[in-house]
């Protein structure tokens, strides 16, 4: 505990913090639950259960569209959903609403959900500021 009331290895320790919670930030792949598989579709109200899931680079760039491959799923869409977000390395996601499934199962594997309404790729931009 030494280290505390040395304030410049405090002031060390805080930075190495703060760069690695930034360098984080800076590499977050967003995801939105929507309607349609371009940029300008409406957020989907539904996360789990969203026709589309859309993938944006950090630079808020949109660099995939997908059908939702859990959408069809007769029960544990929410979780699975989860599963297949964090294979592809999202760090947030964002949809109109989420269930308490979806929301648990996001939380265990540290992505952010956001709610959000309107087109994708604007929805995106609000997030990153």
């Amino acid at each position: 505990m030494n280290w505390l009331k040395r304030p410049g290895l405090w002031l060390f320790a805080a930075g190495m913090l703060l760069s690695c919670v930034t360098a984080r930030a800076d590499e977050a792949r967003i995801a939105v639950a929507a309607e349609a598989g371009h940029a300008e579709a409406q957020v989907s109200k539904v996360a789990a259960r969203a026709p589309h899931i859309l993938i944006f680079d950090p630079d808020g760039v949109m660099v995939g569209s997908h059908p939702n491959p859990v959408a069809a799923n007769p029960s544990g869409a929410g979780p699975a959903l989860a599963r297949w977000l964090a294979e592809k390395k999202i760090a947030i996601f964002i949809a109109g609403d989420f269930g308490a499934n979806l929301a648990s199962a996001l939380q265990e594997r540290k992505i952010l959900a956001v709610r959000a309404s309107g087109p994708a790729a604007q929805a995106v931009n609000e997030v990153r500021r």
